[in-house]
């Protein structure tokens, strides 16, 4: 299984779903000029939604407020943002700095695809581009468009709030992050792709770089593709179908880097995604079946333990043989342009086995090939 299926998009719905939320809830009791006064506190958590604390009268998300940056009251001193809940000069974890604020481009319909670019009365800003409609398997609420599998506020459809100290996790509100995500800050995350927790909750990645098998850098590694602030698999993101910036419409997903109404090669349709349902973890063995925490999914079955020849490395059974992004042992992932083959990084493919796209498979077996 390629890491990373719709994980960009993901990580991109789940942060502005959150701040939307945020500003939102804050117009609604008493808007920007309501702000804490200094040394604010925050009151329990049940009075806000997931992932935003209540500071004073407004509820925030204090990863990205600038007047109550990582805590209720702290405001961040004149020419500074707020970025991973700590005042900087620029802004980290895949946000751009637009107007003193950390804004996630993908979808800030004020700041669409770039600062000050804003969208029509009428448009959405989906993946970065002012658009009529939700594109790459995202989901309309309330103007934005948002992942329901992962969002707090729209946990399965549209208006399904998740309550306080609860996750949204493969579309159902629950305590624990199933499917192999990992809780951070209230919302279900793939650590070795997100930007804001690469490798671990909290650990940010710099200006310019971006979150590739769980380590911050400049280039994308294991076989996937810099696509703005994120490392997908053009393979299978319905945000970057075949490449940067192909988004496929609503109702289509991403197989085989092709935008299709089915899934090809062996792989299923759940959702708005082509899985493996042999070693997904978020639908093992069938669509919505996610594994429970700490466990893998190995043969179309949730357990502790890799079975068949896999690996476990991290929350997934691979093949290390030619897994490029565990390449002869887990983290081993090769640099970007080599493939992983007979457990080792090169340019070509050994032992019988053909090089396709970014991988080294076996065409008298391989079903996408």
């Amino acid at each position: 299984m390629q890491r990373g299926t719709g994980a960009g998009t993901r990580w991109a719905a789940g942060l502005a779903a959150a701040v939307v939320v945020a500003a939102a809830v804050g117009a609604c009791s008493g808007g920007e000029g309501s702000a804490a006064a200094p040394g604010g506190t925050s009151t329990t958590p049940g009075d806000c939604p997931s992932g935003l604390t209540k500071c004073e009268n407004k509820c925030v998300q204090t990863d990205l407020d600038p007047s109550h940056c990582g805590a209720c009251g702290t405001a961040c001193p004149k020419g500074q943002v707020c970025s991973a809940g700590q005042c900087a000069l620029d802004c980290v974890g895949g946000t751009t700095k637009c107007s003193g604020l950390c804004v996630d481009t993908t979808v800030d319909r004020a700041n669409c695809g770039g600062c000050e670019n804003a969208c029509g009365s009428s448009e959405l800003c989906s993946q970065g581009q002012c658009s009529a409609q939700c594109l790459g398997g995202t989901t309309q609420c309330a103007g934005v468009c948002v992942d329901t599998d992962v969002d707090p506020t729209n946990c399965g459809a549209c208006g399904t709030a998740c309550k306080a100290g609860e996750v949204c996790s493969a579309g159902q509100c629950g305590l624990e992050c199933t499917g192999g995500t990992t809780k951070c800050s209230g919302l279900c995350v793939d650590t070795a792709l997100d930007p804001a927790n690469c490798g671990a909750c909290g650990n940010a990645c710099g200006v310019g770089e971006v979150c590739s098998s769980g380590q911050c850098g400049l280039k994308c590694v294991g076989g996937t593709t810099k696509c703005g602030n994120l490392c997908v698999s053009t393979q299978s993101d319905a945000a970057n179908c075949g490449g940067c910036g192909v988004a496929c419409p609503p109702g289509q997903v991403c197989s085989a880097g092709s935008c299709a109404l089915d899934c090809v090669g062996g792989t299923t349709k759940c959702a708005d995604e082509c899985v493996s349902t042999e070693n997904d973890p978020a639908h093992c063995g069938g669509c919505g079946k996610a594994c429970p925490a700490g466990q893998v999914c190995s043969a179309e079955k949730c357990g502790l333990e890799c079975v068949g020849g896999t690996t476990k490395c991290a929350e997934l059974c691979v093949n290390t043989q030619l897994d490029p992004q565990n390449c002869g042992g887990c983290g081993k992932a090769c640099p970007q342009g080599q493939v992983c083959s007979a457990g080792q990084c090169g340019l070509t493919c050994l032992g019988g086995t053909t090089k396709c796209g970014d991988g080294c498979v076996d065409t008298t077996l391989d079903p996408q090939n």
